[in-house]
């Protein structure tokens, strides 16, 4: 009993610390991530070489790719394994992971080009005013492995705290919380509501899906937090909710252009 009555005297008092920062005033600003490269024509989730000109040509700034490995442990750029797989003529293999030289062979829906991680490396390289927004991966050693010299323009969505506050310490340049991450909930309380009681790195950005918005969880955090969202996927501004569009400072989208 005791010690329940402490925990909420320390809840309460960090709640009405966190006032002060709630009255902050945001600036309202969207940065426009091209999801998983943006559309190709009516296609979506390409991963591909084309998208990333694409996007480019387009105005992004942001460009989201997303990692698997393949079956001979090379990273390369694949929404999902079922989905490549269904896109480049072999359905019946599943949720199969090929080898690297059976994914650079084929071609998505026909028509464009794969993508290994040692290519988009190449293209951020070249394109130094670019900034690679990762998905599925967030482990430190491959990020740094795989794209060195690109931290300081990578946004890496991290899906566990000791990722989290690694990748911010090493200093990429962006690091968001996944809504995807397990611990989700026990880091947002310990580092958002109790930070002064649990020190490590506070977590100041959160990747959230547009339906996060209906959680209960989310509106307490919410009401008591100071974080700002990177939400995904929105392709009609109309699917933010106004009552926290003031936290939304980017976007993934496959069809909204940046400026627009």
């Amino acid at each position: 009993m005791i010690m329940r009555k402490l925990l909420f005297a320390v809840l309460a008092a960090t709640l009405f610390s966190c006032t002060d920062s709630l009255k902050k005033p945001y600036v309202q600003h969207y940065d426009y991530i091209a999801h998983a490269g943006g559309a190709m024509g009516e296609h979506i989730y390409t991963n591909s070489r084309e998208s990333l000109d694409s996007a480019l040509a387009k105005g992004y700034r942001f460009i989201e790719l997303d990692f698997q490995f393949t079956s001979d442990s090379v990273l390369v750029a694949a929404h999902s394994w079922e989905e490549f797989n269904l896109w480049t003529g072999f359905a019946a293999c599943g949720n199969e992971a090929p080898t690297c030289g059976e994914f650079t062979g084929r071609r998505i829906h026909g028509r464009y080009t794969p993508l290994t991680a040692k290519d988009v490396h190449a293209f951020f390289m070249q394109h130094e005013d670019l900034y690679l927004v990762t998905d599925k991966i967030s482990n430190p050693e491959l990020l740094a492995k795989y794209f060195p010299g690109l931290k300081e323009r990578m946004v890496v969505e991290a899906f566990s705290y000791e990722h989290y506050r690694r990748l911010r310490q090493e200093g990429y340049f962006r690091v968001l919380y996944s809504c995807m991450a397990r611990d989700l909930e026990s880091a947002l309380v310990k580092n958002m509501l109790l930070d002064w009681m649990f020190p490590g790195e506070r977590i100041e950005w959160v990747a959230l899906h547009t339906s996060g918005f209906e959680s209960g969880f989310f509106k307490f955090l919410y009401s008591v937090c100071d974080f700002r969202i990177a939400l995904f996927t929105v392709d009609d501004l109309g699917e933010i909710d106004e009552e926290y569009a003031d936290r939304v400072w980017m976007i993934y989208t496959n069809r909204l252009l940046p400026g627009k």
